[in-house]
């Protein structure tokens, strides 16, 4: 007599997901956890960016690099960022009787809405190590919490003309990879206008008529 176990479908799609998603980790993480830092040829330079050999990417996955900076002041990289963007437009629509649908009016277009993830690796002596990011984190905590519009560089910002942002919320939930934390940050684009106005009348001076 044989017994077959069944496995219910939704338990091999997740199992099947969290593989994807393992795999997926895989292609933008520098290192694995145990092994030494050098075993790519990786070193760090800056801010979780890895400074390797052009060889090294070829045939693989990478991320565009984004920066994010305050005005003459700190300025951080990261090599691990992925962002999403979205923009709606203002139109004013008028129903006018008799007729079926509306007039569109076009008003202009609103600011672009951000979505970033970064992935924060931590590093020792400008190499990659098996310690939590928490200096790491806290570099980046620092500038999110500046009370002013930041620069943002990244190919993928640069093709919608996105340069400056405000930081409208940010979040990130423990990880448990050892030397690693992701963290997600709500933007909105600020760029800068200038504005005239032909209303505007510069005061007489005294004795003028």
């Amino acid at each position: 007599m044989s017994v077959k176990v069944g496995i219910p479908v939704s338990s091999v799609a997740l199992a099947a997901v969290n593989w994807a998603q393992h795999e997926a980790k895989r292609l933008v993480r520098f290192k694995e956890i145990g092994k030494g830092a050098d075993r790519d040829n990786i070193t760090t330079g800056e801010l979780s960016r890895p400074v390797t050999d052009r060889s090294y990417w070829e045939g693989r996955y990478v991320l565009c690099e984004l920066t994010l900076a305050q005005e003459g002041g700190e300025s951080l990289t990261f090599a691990d960022a992925v962002a999403a963007v979205s923009r709606q437009k203002r139109i004013v629509s008028t129903a006018l009787t008799g007729r079926d649908g509306t007039v569109k009016e076009y008003i202009n277009a609103e600011d672009w809405q951000i979505n970033i993830v970064l992935g924060i690796q931590s590093e020792a002596n400008g190499e990659i190590a098996d310690e939590w990011p928490g200096d790491e984190l806290r570099r980046l905590r620092k500038l999110l919490d500046a009370k002013e519009t930041l620069n943002v560089y990244s190919e993928f910002l640069d093709v919608f003309n996105i340069g400056r942002i405000v930081i409208k919320s940010y979040s990130a939930t423990q990880m448990t990879e050892a030397n690693y934390q992701a963290v997600e940050i709500s933007a909105e684009s600020d760029e800068e206008y200038e504005i005239f106005s032909k209303e505007y009348e510069q005061p007489k001076k005294e004795g003028e008529q």
